[in-house]
């Protein structure tokens, strides 16, 4: 980060009270202030619970010149649009209105019987997904399909089997575009898609997983 940048930042940081005021816990995560460069990014909090994988850091990135939340579920990241802004002020007003409501999105899933994308795929009532095994070669179920977590253009992820230890994890999404589901491997972080699981329904989609699910752990296991 260019050093103008930074003086800029930190002057603004000046400008306000609103990181002074903010609490050391919220909804159970903790608050970490930061104020410190990371690459191209200025990161000005965390809040973090490591017991559920959940984390959320707020940042000046300066490659697009704007202030963004990014959020982590599990070993998945993404950052919240509804935040974006190139505005400090406003950051600020957004940041005030709308992060205790944030974060406790963040530990809440899906309603899958009322949400307006989901609740058709009728998740909750899916019977492959009643005899997921807690624990499947060395990965825990994080997220089972009754309980799904809503991300960003228009996914969901419906399943999700992880291993914190190794940062390796094997996820099923379902997107509202295409209508269909899909799978992605992510090994020491880095993400690989997965075309063997791709189906158009939950029916192609459990007979996907009960042929492949163990093998594809295995491979992320053993790669």
């Amino acid at each position: 980060m260019k050093v103008d940048t930074k003086d800029r930042l930190t002057a603004e940081i000046a400008t306000t009270d609103f990181f002074d005021k903010l609490p050391a816990e919220i909804r159970g995560c903790t608050l970490t202030k930061i104020f410190e460069v990371n690459g191209d990014k200025f990161i000005y909090f965390t809040c973090a619970n490591e017991n559920t994988h959940r984390a959320l850091t707020a940042y000046f990135h300066e490659e697009t010149s704007e202030y963004k939340i990014r959020v982590k579920i599990g070993l998945t990241e993404f950052c919240l649009t509804n935040f974006f802004t190139r505005n400090f002020q406003r950051f600020i007003e957004n940041l005030d209105a709308k992060l205790d409501a944030t974060i406790q999105k963040l530990n809440a899933p899906v309603n899958t019987k009322t949400d307006l994308f989901i609740g058709s795929q009728n998740l909750g009532d899916w019977d492959y997904a009643k005899n997921l095994p807690k624990n499947l070669d060395g990965f825990e179920l994080f997220i089972a399909p009754d309980n799904p977590v809503k991300i960003t253009n228009g996914s969901y992820i419906i399943l999700n089997y992880s291993d914190f230890a190794n940062q390796s994890d094997f996820t099923i999404f379902y997107n509202i575009y295409t209508g269909g589901y899909s799978g992605e491997s992510r090994i020491k972080l880095v993400p690989y898609v997965s075309y063997t699981f791709d189906a158009k329904n939950l029916v192609e989609l459990a007979t996907k997983l009960q042929k492949n699910l163990s093998a594809e752990l295995q491979r992320i296991r053993n790669f």
